[in-house]
């Protein structure tokens, strides 16, 4: 998580390091805890390489989606090589529905991502913009 965090401070200025200079993400333990937060880990040749957080039930808008993606995160070593892309389009397979999936406006290579994803599964999608926490947002929503 601290490496994700610091891949995202460069589009998000609030990001920071706390005073033992590491980046903390303060609710990652609800991610354990409780029903509809749930961590997923991307794996290779039994090595851990990445990880997707995914919220659902209360922690969604119902009416919009079943499941939110909070964070999907790949070290930097393993990105560029497709393995993203398939450790996404397998837990599309595995969790069929509604998505909301969002990216900071600044983070263009995250955009450019899913939207790699989208067309490698043929997802149509709209999108949407907005602020969270003061930073712009670009939001996809979709069903696989």
């Amino acid at each position: 998580m601290a490496l994700f965090l610091h891949d995202l401070s460069e589009y998000a200025d609030d990001i920071k390091i706390d005073d033992t200079g590491m980046h903390r993400f303060d609710v990652l333990d609800l991610f354990f805890e409780k029903d509809g937060l749930t961590p997923f880990f991307i794996q290779a040749d039994g090595e851990l390489i990445g990880f997707i957080l995914i919220q659902s039930g209360a922690y969604t808008n119902p009416e919009h989606a079943d499941y939110v993606l909070n964070s999907f995160f790949m070290l930097k070593r393993y990105r560029g090589k497709g393995m993203g892309t398939a450790a996404a389009l397998a837990f599309f397979e595995g969790y069929p529905g509604r998505y909301c999936c969002g990216q900071l406006k600044r983070n263009v290579p995250a955009i450019k991502f899913w939207k790699k994803v989208y067309a490698a599964r043929k997802v149509e999608y709209y999108e949407l913009e907005r602020e969270e926490d003061g930073q712009p947002v670009v939001e996809q929503y979709f069903k696989v």
